[in-house]
């Protein structure tokens, strides 16, 4: 089951519902979410309610606020399993060139489809599925490029969750001095 598309529908009107959705414990969130809709614990079952009732998201919203404890440790799970898989990632291919390797090799491909789209004339039965090539080879290139500068945005919105949530801790240095504040 595939709750990614009940996590995007959620994401403005309840955020934290949306990320535990996400996460490891997505299948029981799912089917909490079903209950409080009344519908079957399917993904798109749940999807569909929402798109036809107008009153979904406030009855999920409600939801959220009555189990907000719940809901906020599911979140953070998610947000804990999310980071420990990244930074495993990192740690262990700190010392192998296979990620710089890719990363080359994904920057040579962009480029390369790139000339070949300005300079090529595509015949047109092609042109869609040379686009759609094209559209996955920049997200996957995008993606290796993300591997080593970070997402600053996701990092920042992750720990806006966290500090919201009420868990985790925030650390600042400057010129010497350190600040830190835990969160409970």
């Amino acid at each position: 089951m595939n709750w990614n598309i009940v996590k995007d529908l959620l994401a403005k009107s309840a955020p934290l519902v949306g990320t535990a959705l996400g996460g490891p414990a997505g299948a029981a969130m799912g089917a909490m979410v079903a209950n409080a809709l009344g519908v079957e614990s399917e993904p798109v079952a749940v999807a569909r309610a929402i798109q036809q009732d107008p009153e979904a998201l406030v009855k999920l919203k409600q939801f959220e606020l009555e189990n907000e404890q719940q809901v906020r440790e599911l979140a953070f799970k998610t947000l804990q399993v999310e980071l420990a898989d990244k930074a495993n990632a990192r740690q262990t291919h700190k010392d192998s060139r296979m990620p710089a390797v890719i990363t080359l090799l994904m920057t040579t491909i962009v480029g390369a489809l790139l000339m070949a789209l300005f300079n090529t004339e595509l015949p047109e039965g092609n042109k869609e599925v040379a686009y759609m090539l094209f559209g996955q080879a920049v997200t996957l290139w995008g993606a290796s490029i993300t591997y080593w500068v970070g997402t600053t945005r996701g990092s920042s919105d992750k720990s806006k969750q966290l500090s919201q949530a009420g868990v985790g801790s925030s650390r600042a240095k400057c010129g010497g001095w350190e600040w830190s504040r835990d969160f409970q």
